[in-house]
Protein backbone atom coordinates (compact mmCIF):
# COMPACT_ATOMS: atom_id res chain seq x y z
CA UNK A 1 0.00 0.00 0.00
CA UNK A 2 1.75 3.45 -0.89
CA UNK A 3 2.10 6.12 1.64
CA UNK A 4 0.01 8.93 1.04
CA UNK A 5 1.72 12.57 0.18
CA UNK A 6 2.00 14.70 3.53
CA UNK A 7 3.48 18.08 3.86
CA UNK A 8 5.94 18.00 6.56
CA UNK A 9 7.15 21.42 5.85
CA UNK A 10 6.00 24.40 8.03
CA UNK A 11 4.97 26.78 4.92
CA UNK A 12 1.76 28.44 4.68
CA UNK A 13 -1.15 26.25 4.03
CA UNK A 14 -4.51 26.73 4.23
CA UNK A 15 -4.66 23.05 6.05
CA UNK A 16 -2.97 21.85 9.02
CA UNK A 17 -1.53 18.13 9.66
CA UNK A 18 -3.85 16.48 12.86
CA UNK A 19 -0.01 15.83 14.45
CA UNK A 20 0.54 19.06 14.70
CA UNK A 21 -2.66 20.24 16.44
CA UNK A 22 -2.35 17.78 18.79
CA UNK A 23 1.32 18.33 19.75
CA UNK A 24 0.04 22.09 20.47
CA UNK A 25 -3.03 20.71 22.07
CA UNK A 26 -0.57 17.93 24.32
CA UNK A 27 1.58 21.00 25.24
CA UNK A 28 -1.45 23.12 26.82
CA UNK A 29 -2.36 19.93 28.54
CA UNK A 30 0.91 19.02 29.90
CA UNK A 31 1.36 22.86 31.11
CA UNK A 32 -2.33 22.21 32.46
CA UNK A 33 -1.51 19.44 34.41
CA UNK A 34 1.82 20.74 36.06
CA UNK A 35 0.20 24.02 36.80
CA UNK A 36 -2.65 21.97 39.20
CA UNK A 37 -0.42 19.48 40.03
CA UNK A 38 2.06 21.96 41.91
CA UNK A 39 -0.10 24.72 42.88
CA UNK A 40 1.21 27.36 40.79
CA UNK A 41 -0.75 28.65 37.63
CA UNK A 42 2.00 30.86 36.85
CA UNK A 43 3.11 28.48 34.81
CA UNK A 44 0.15 28.96 32.72
CA UNK A 45 2.09 31.55 31.06
CA UNK A 46 4.07 29.54 29.05
CA UNK A 47 1.00 28.37 26.86
CA UNK A 48 0.29 31.85 26.85
CA UNK A 49 3.05 33.09 25.10
CA UNK A 50 3.20 29.79 23.14
CA UNK A 51 -0.05 30.47 21.62
CA UNK A 52 0.61 34.61 21.54
CA UNK A 53 3.73 33.59 19.78
CA UNK A 54 1.80 31.02 17.44
CA UNK A 55 -1.22 33.60 16.33
CA UNK A 56 0.78 36.50 15.66
CA UNK A 57 4.08 34.52 13.54
CA UNK A 58 1.97 31.21 12.94
CA UNK A 59 2.38 27.51 13.59
CA UNK A 60 6.22 27.51 12.65
CA UNK A 61 6.98 29.24 16.22
CA UNK A 62 4.86 27.46 18.21
CA UNK A 63 7.12 25.85 20.67
CA UNK A 64 5.06 22.89 21.65
CA UNK A 65 4.29 21.84 18.14
CA UNK A 66 8.37 21.63 17.24
CA UNK A 67 8.55 19.59 20.38
CA UNK A 68 6.01 17.65 20.81
CA UNK A 69 4.50 17.22 17.19
CA UNK A 70 8.02 14.97 15.82
CA UNK A 71 6.51 12.28 18.76
CA UNK A 72 3.13 11.62 17.40
CA UNK A 73 2.12 9.57 14.70
CA UNK A 74 2.34 11.59 10.67
CA UNK A 75 -1.40 12.31 10.23
CA UNK A 76 -2.92 12.69 6.61
CA UNK A 77 -5.65 14.62 8.34
CA UNK A 78 -5.67 17.98 8.37
CA UNK A 79 -7.96 20.80 9.74
CA UNK A 80 -8.38 24.32 8.31
CA UNK A 81 -6.22 27.26 9.51
CA UNK A 82 -9.59 29.56 9.56
CA UNK A 83 -10.64 26.73 12.51
CA UNK A 84 -7.04 26.68 14.18
CA UNK A 85 -7.31 30.37 14.35
CA UNK A 86 -10.27 30.42 16.20
CA UNK A 87 -9.57 27.86 18.71
CA UNK A 88 -5.92 29.30 19.45
CA UNK A 89 -8.19 32.55 20.09
CA UNK A 90 -10.12 30.41 22.42
CA UNK A 91 -7.29 29.08 24.08
CA UNK A 92 -5.95 32.93 24.44
CA UNK A 93 -9.10 33.83 25.92
CA UNK A 94 -9.04 31.46 28.47
CA UNK A 95 -5.46 31.06 29.47
CA UNK A 96 -5.70 35.20 29.81
CA UNK A 97 -8.67 35.02 32.22
CA UNK A 98 -7.16 32.00 34.06
CA UNK A 99 -3.68 34.09 34.95
CA UNK A 100 -5.76 37.80 35.20
CA UNK A 101 -8.32 36.16 37.65
CA UNK A 102 -5.42 34.19 39.51
CA UNK A 103 -3.21 37.35 39.91
CA UNK A 104 -6.33 39.15 41.13
CA UNK A 105 -6.79 36.37 44.00
CA UNK A 106 -9.81 35.02 42.34
CA UNK A 107 -9.26 31.48 42.74
CA UNK A 108 -12.87 30.52 41.78
CA UNK A 109 -12.74 32.41 38.40
CA UNK A 110 -9.79 30.99 37.50
CA UNK A 111 -10.23 27.33 37.85
CA UNK A 112 -13.79 27.67 36.25
CA UNK A 113 -11.80 28.99 33.12
CA UNK A 114 -8.89 26.68 33.57
CA UNK A 115 -11.41 24.01 33.70
CA UNK A 116 -13.18 25.03 30.48
CA UNK A 117 -10.19 25.14 29.01
CA UNK A 118 -9.02 21.80 30.27
CA UNK A 119 -12.52 20.55 28.79
CA UNK A 120 -12.20 22.06 25.34
CA UNK A 121 -8.31 20.37 25.07
CA UNK A 122 -9.21 16.95 26.58
CA UNK A 123 -12.26 16.77 24.21
CA UNK A 124 -10.64 17.74 21.09
CA UNK A 125 -7.42 15.12 21.91
CA UNK A 126 -10.10 12.76 21.81
CA UNK A 127 -11.78 13.91 18.67
CA UNK A 128 -14.49 16.39 19.35
CA UNK A 129 -13.10 20.02 18.44
CA UNK A 130 -15.77 22.06 21.01
CA UNK A 131 -13.99 25.28 19.44
CA UNK A 132 -14.88 23.59 15.57
CA UNK A 133 -18.49 23.15 16.91
CA UNK A 134 -18.65 26.67 18.41
CA UNK A 135 -17.57 28.46 15.33
CA UNK A 136 -19.64 26.17 13.13
CA UNK A 137 -22.90 27.88 15.13
CA UNK A 138 -21.24 31.03 15.23
CA UNK A 139 -21.55 31.21 11.09
CA UNK A 140 -24.70 29.69 11.18
CA UNK A 141 -25.97 32.41 13.69
CA UNK A 142 -24.00 34.92 11.33
CA UNK A 143 -25.51 33.59 8.15
CA UNK A 144 -29.45 33.79 9.07
CA UNK A 145 -28.91 36.72 10.66
CA UNK A 146 -27.56 38.41 7.42
CA UNK A 147 -30.50 36.68 5.74
CA UNK A 148 -32.97 37.98 7.70
CA UNK A 149 -32.45 41.85 6.74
Amino acid sequence: MERPNVNLSFECVDEVPLHRIRGNQLGILISIIASVLTGQLWILILPLIVQLISRTYGIRYNLFVRVLAPLLPVSVRTESRELLRFNNLLAIIFLAVTLIAYGLDLTLLSYISLGMLTVAVVLALSGFCMGCFMYFHWKQYRLRRRASH
